[in-house]
C-alpha cells in the first residue's frame, strides 16, 4: 500500500495476490492499480460518466532465482523504463462544474432595465483532452419591478 500526496486518506495497493500457476511460481505479473479514498468524507474519485477509474500505478513482480551469490542483490528498487505513463493518462475527464447559484438582486437603473448575476465553480478541471468547461457566469435583464432604486 502506498499513500497518495497530497491527502491522508488516498492510497493504492495490493492485496491477496496469488503468484502461483498451478505448483510453480509465475515468472512475472503486472497489475494496473486503482486509486481508493480510505476517508469517512464522500468518495473524491467519483467520476459518475467514467464505467470505472483510469489506473494511476502499476506493479511489476518478477521472479527472482535463488542462488547464494544473488541473495544480496534481491532489491525492492524501481527499474528504469519499467513504468509506462501513457498508459495512466489517456482517459479523458470532462470538465464538472457546480450547480448554478442563486440569482442575485437586480442592480441598475430601472427604467432602463437592471441587470442580475449568476455564478457556478469548477468541481474537476478537463485533462487529456475532455470536454472543456462552460462558462461560469450568467447575467439577465431584470423586469423594471424587481430593480433595487438608488435612495439620495
Amino acid at each position: 500500500m502506498v499513500k497518495i500526496i497530497p491527502s491522508p486518506d488516498w492510497f493504492v495497493g495490493l492485496d491477496s495476490l496469488n503468484l502461483c500457476e498451478g505448483n510453480r511460481w509465475k515468472q512475472e505479473v503486472t497489475v494496473d492499480l486503482q486509486p481508493y479514498d480510505a476517508g469517512t468524507d464522500t468518495n473524491s474519485f467519483y467520476y459518475p460518466r467514467l464505467k470505472e477509474l483510469p489506473p494511476i500505478a502499476s506493479i511489476k513482480i518478477t521472479r527472482q532465482h535463488r542462488s547464494p551469490d544473488r541473495l544480496t542483490s534481491i532489491s525492492n528498487h524501481i527499474l528504469p523504463n519499467s513504468i509506462s505513463p501513457q498508459r495512466f493518462s489517456a482517459t479523458p475527464l470532462d470538465c464538472e462544474v457546480s450547480l448554478w447559484s442563486s440569482w442575485g438582486l437586480c442592480l441598475g437603473p430601472c427604467s432602463r432595465g437592471g441587470v442580475r448575476h449568476r455564478t457556478r465553480y469548477i468541481l474537476l478541471r478537463p485533462a487529456n483532452a475532455g470536454i472543456p468547461c462552460p462558462e461560469l457566469e450568467e447575467q439577465a435583464e431584470c423586469v423594471s419591478h424587481s430593480c433595487m432604486k438608488k435612495h439620495q
